[in-house]
């Protein structure tokens, strides 16, 4: 899948800043329960509005979504989802990754928990718009002394 280039400046390093810091404010989103209250379509699209207020576009085409979760078996982790609006292309690894350190994220990609995900229904599978999920534990960073 072709790659879409990240350019960083001060605008995007402090639209990242703002977005952790809104992040950090806000409640965390409680993950315990979360597959089964999504079920109720005004509770998924109560989520959907939420995680759209914690996302930010950085030109020239990505979108990042950043939140605290909490319920997860292992602690509270931080996540963040980068993906580009561009049908057919998806952040590399470096851009992600450039990205999730500005969000406070530590350590290495290698470290997080990654996937890819399908952001919308098409009638093929190709043609869907597709995200980057990085999540990683804060408890485990905070143990390592590196909150």
């Amino acid at each position: 899948m072709p790659a879409t280039p990240l350019i960083m400046g001060a605008a995007q390093t402090a639209q990242l800043a703002a977005l952790r810091t809104k992040a950090a404010t806000e409640p965390p989103v409680d993950m315990h329960g979360l597959s089964e209250r999504l079920k109720d379509p005004a509770n998924k699209r109560a989520h959907m509005n939420r995680m759209d207020e914690l996302t930010i576009e950085i030109p020239i085409g990505f979108l990042v979504t950043f939140s605290i979760e909490i319920g997860h078996p292992a602690g509270a982790a931080r996540h963040m989802s980068m993906s580009s609006p561009q049908r057919g292309r998806t952040p590399t690894p470096e851009a992600v990754w450039m990205v999730a350190e500005e969000l406070g994220f530590t350590g290495s990609i290698e470290q997080c928990t990654v996937w890819l995900e399908d952001l919308q229904r098409g009638p093929r599978k190709d043609d869907r718009a597709k995200a980057v999920n990085v999540v990683q534990l804060i408890a485990q960073v905070a143990e390592e002394g590196r909150a």
